[in-house]
C-alpha cells in the first residue's frame, strides 16, 4: 500500500478546520442555544491536533499536547450534549467524563515517556481512543433527542465506527508490524472517520439548532393557541372558543336530551366595589375551577363575558343539569370553607336543547331562566321550557348557598 501519512494529515487538518470556520460563522449570525460553543470548540482543538500531529517528527516534544487534542473530541463534543439538553441531565456527572479523558491521556503518556515500543504507544493510545468513544456513544444514545433528531443518531453512529476502529488499531499494534498494510489501511480509515465526523458535526449543529427553534416556535404557536381560546382568568374557553366547541359538538351529534346552562355570580358588582376588582378575579377564579372540576369530560364549559358561564352537557335532561349546578355549588362551598373568604352565591337558568334550534336561540332562553332565578331571590336553579316568546318556567330550585356574599 502506498501510504503517506502527513498527506492524510493534511487532509484531516483542511476538512476539520472547514467544518470549525462553517459552525463558527453559524454561531456568529444565527441564533444558537447552548451547546454550540463546546462543539466549535471541539472542531477547533481537533484541527489543531491534527496540524500538530504533522510535526511529529520535527518536534517530538509537541507529540503528548498534539494527542491529548486528539482524544479530547468525543468528551467536548459529549459536554455540548449535556449542554444542549440540560432539562434531562445524565446520572454520570460530568467529572466522570474530564476523568476519562485524564485516564486516556496519561495511560499514553507513560508508555511514551517510557519510550515503549511503537506498537505499545499505537496500542495505547488507540485503547484510550475507544473507550472514550464508546462513552460518549452510549450517554448520547440514552439522551431523548436521539429518538427524535437524525443527526444525533448518526453522531452515536460515527462514534461507534470510531471505537471500532480504533480496537481494530489495538489488535493489530500488538499482532502485526507497524508499517503493515492492514494496519497503515486501519490508520487511514480512522483518518476517514475523521473527516466523515467533522461533516456530521457541522449538520448535527445546524439540523438540532433548526430542530430546537422548530420546537420553540410549536410551542410558542401553542401558547398563543391557548390565550387565543382560553380564558386566562378562569381557565374556561372563552366566548368564541366555547362556541365554536358547542357548534362542532351539536354539528357531529350528540347524545340526546342536551341540556344547556347559563350562571352568573350573585351581587358580583357588589363584591367589586365594596372588595375591589382583585376579590372579583378571585371570585371568579373559583368560579372556573369549581365548574371544571364538576364536569365530565364531554362536556363544554365556556366564560361569556363579565361574570357569566354557560355549561353544555350533551346527554343530560333538565334535572341532571340541574344536579350539576348542585355540584358546582357544592364544591364551591367546599373551597370557601377551607379556604375562607366571602361566601359566594350562583344562579343558574336550565333549557334542554330543542330540535332544529340554534346554540343562540338556546342561549337566549338559558338566559331568560337565569334572570328569573335572579328575579326569585338568587341562589337558584330555574329550568326554562316552550318557545324563546312565551317561556315557561319550571320549579326553583334553591341550591343552598346565600344570596348575599359576606362582605
Amino acid at each position: 500500500m502506498n501510504f503517506h501519512l502527513p498527506t492524510l494529515l493534511i487532509v484531516c487538518t483542511v476538512a476539520v478546520a472547514a467544518s470549525a470556520a462553517v459552525m463558527t460563522l453559524y454561531a456568529a449570525t444565527q441564533r444558537t442555544y447552548r451547546g454550540m460553543g463546546w462543539w466549535v470548540s471541539a472542531q477547533w482543538l481537533l484541527t489543531l491536533g491534527c496540524l500538530l500531529q504533522m510535526f511529529r517528527d520535527a518536534a517530538p516534544e509537541l507529540l503528548p499536547l498534539a494527542n491529548l487534542l486528539l482524544l479530547q473530541w468525543p468528551v467536548v463534543v459529549l459536554g455540548g450534549m449535556r449542554r444542549f439538553t440540560p432539562r434531562h441531565p445524565s446520572r454520570v456527572p460530568q467529572a466522570v467524563d474530564a476523568l476519562l479523558l485524564a485516564a486516556a491521556w496519561l495511560a499514553w503518556l507513560a508508555v511514551w515517556a517510557a519510550e515503549g515500543a511503537v506498537a505499545a504507544r499505537v496500542a495505547a493510545f488507540a485503547a484510550g481512543a475507544c473507550l472514550l468513544h464508546l462513552y460518549g456513544a452510549t450517554l448520547v444514545w440514552h439522551m431523548p433527542e436521539r429518538r427524535a433528531s437524525v443527526a444525533t443518531r448518526m453522531l452515536v453512529g460515527i462514534e461507534l465506527a470510531a471505537a471500532v476502529l480504533q480496537a481494530l488499531r489495538v489488535s493489530a499494534a500488538l499482532a502485526l508490524p507497524p508499517a503493515s498494510p492492514f494496519a497503515e489501511g486501519l490508520l487511514l480509515a480512522s483518518g476517514l472517520v475523521i473527516v466523515i465526523s467533522s461533516l456530521v458535526m457541522v449538520y448535527l449543529a445546524l439540523m438540532l439548532t433548526n430542530e430546537r427553534s422548530e420546537a420553540q416556535l410549536h410551542e410558542m404557536h401553542r401558547q398563543l393557541r391557548f390565550l387565543a381560546d382560553i380564558d386566562v382568568l378562569t381557565r374556561v374557553p372563552n366566548r368564541r372558543h366555547f362556541h365554536e366547541l358547542a357548534a362542532r359538538t351539536l354539528a357531529e351529534g350528540v347524545a340526546t336530551p342536551c341540556a344547556l346552562m347559563m350562571l352568573d355570580v350573585d351581587h358580583f358588582k357588589r363584591i367589586n366595589d365594596e372588595q375591589g376588582h382583585a376579590a372579583g378575579d378571585a371570585a371568579l377564579r373559583e368560579v372556573g375551577g369549581c365548574v371544571r372540576e364538576a364536569l365530565r369530560a364531554p362536556d363544554i364549559a365556556g366564560r361569556l363575558g363579565g361574570d357569566e358561564f354557560a355549561v353544555l352537557l350533551p346527554g343530560t335532561a333538565v334535572d341532571d343539569a340541574i344536579g350539576v349546578a348542585g355540584r358546582i355549588v357544592a364544591r364551591l362551598g367546599q373551597r370557601h370553607a377551607a379556604q375562607g373568604g366571602p361566601a359566594l352565591g350562583l344562579s343558574f337558568g336550565v333549557v334542554q336543547l330543542q330540535a332544529d334550534e340554534s346554540l343562540d336561540e338556546a342561549l337566549r332562553r338559558a338566559d331568560q331562566a337565569l334572570y328569573e332565578a335572579k328575579r326569585q331571590g338568587r341562589s337558584r336553579a330555574v329550568p326554562a321550557f316552550g318557545a324563546e316568546d312565551q317561556p315557561v318556567f319550571g320549579e326553583s330550585r334553591p341550591l343552598g348557598l346565600p344570596s348575599l356574599p359576606s362582605l
